[in-house]
Order: structure tokens, then C-alpha cells, then sequence
């Protein structure tokens, strides 16, 4: 499931900040939503799997999605249009409303991606049933018939013979 996760994330931070950087609206929420069908669809497992990996892309892509978009500006492949100020207040609410979206859609895709994507119902393997481990190898044998018996024994239980 990690591996899944990580090609979803993969997948949803490129994808969010191209879209982004188009100026796509929601386009972090559309990356975390293409996210987390890549997740579903390369983990190929159960749906509610899939809707983990979906979710816990959801989760992270915008932290991955953030440190992408750090990575562009920094090394000047891109510059951001300048943008007035706003308020803090207003900046954090509009932070929780994206990483809700982000979780939700991210979290639907993971969904979407393990019912488009998932083995058959014969193909995934049957629980085996419990098979006990097998008895302990004797720690010495009987005198008078050769049985094994464990250490403490002091009487074999198949002749009857007083042990040593």
C-alpha cells in the first residue's frame, strides 16, 4: 500500500501544481482526486484498500503539492502573479477549506480508482486456515521401549516404565 501511496502522491502534486500554475480552478483538489485513482488503480487490491490509499493521498498531497511548488519558484521556473493581501483569518479558513477538499477528493478518487480497478472476486487469495505448529521433538526417550517423552516425564506413558 505504501508504494501505491507514493505514486499517488507523485501523481497528485504534479498534476495540482501544473493545474495550479494554469490557474485551473480547484486544480490542487483535481490533482489530489487524479491522485488518488493512480493510488487505487496501482494498487489493484480490495476497494476499501483503495480507498485508504485514496485517502491518505488525499491526506498528504498538499504538503507534497507545497513543497513542489517551493522546489519551482525557488529555482525560478516559475514566478507566482503578485496577489493583494489578505487578511490571516481569512488565509487559514481558505487553508482548512483546500485540505478538506483535497482529503475528500482525494479520498473519492482512491474510492472511484478501486471499483474501476480491482481483481476478480476468484482472484484474491482465501484466508488459510490456522495449522497449529507440530509438537516439540522429545528431549529424551523411554528406557524399557524407545517412546519419546519430554524432560520432565517421569513415567512413560506408552509402557509404563519408572524414568530415570
Amino acid at each position: 500500500m505504501g508504494m501505491a501511496a507514493v505514486v499517488g502522491l507523485v501523481v497528485a502534486g504534479i498534476l495540482g501544481i501544473i493545474l495550479e500554475i494554469l490557474q485551473v480552478p480547484l486544480g490542487t483538489a483535481v490533482g489530489a482526486f487524479v491522485g488518488g485513482i493512480a493510488a487505487a488503480w496501482f494498487l489493484y487490491g480490495q476497494r476499501n484498500r483503495a480507498l485508504i490509499a485514496g485517502f491518505i493521498v488525499g491526506l498528504l498531497s498538499f504538503p507534497v503539492q507545497l513543497l513542489i511548488f517551493t522546489g519551482v519558484v525557488s529555482s525560478g521556473l516559475y514566478t507566482p502573479p503578485p496577489v493583494e493581501a489578505m487578511p490571516q483569518d481569512l488565509l487559514l479558513a481558505a487553508l482548512a477549506v483546500s485540505l478538506v477538499i483535497q482529503v475528500i477528493t482525494g479520498t473519492v478518487g482512491g474510492l472511484l480508482g478501486g471499483i474501476l480497478h480491482h481483481p476478480p472476486s476468484g482472484a484474491i487469495e482465501a484466508r488459510r486456515p490456522y495449522v497449529p505448529p507440530p509438537p516439540p521433538r522429545p528431549e529424551k526417550y523411554c528406557v524399557q521401549c524407545g517412546a519419546g517423552l519430554a524432560k520432565e516425564t517421569l513415567v512413560c506413558p506408552a509402557c509404563g516404565a519408572k524414568q530415570p
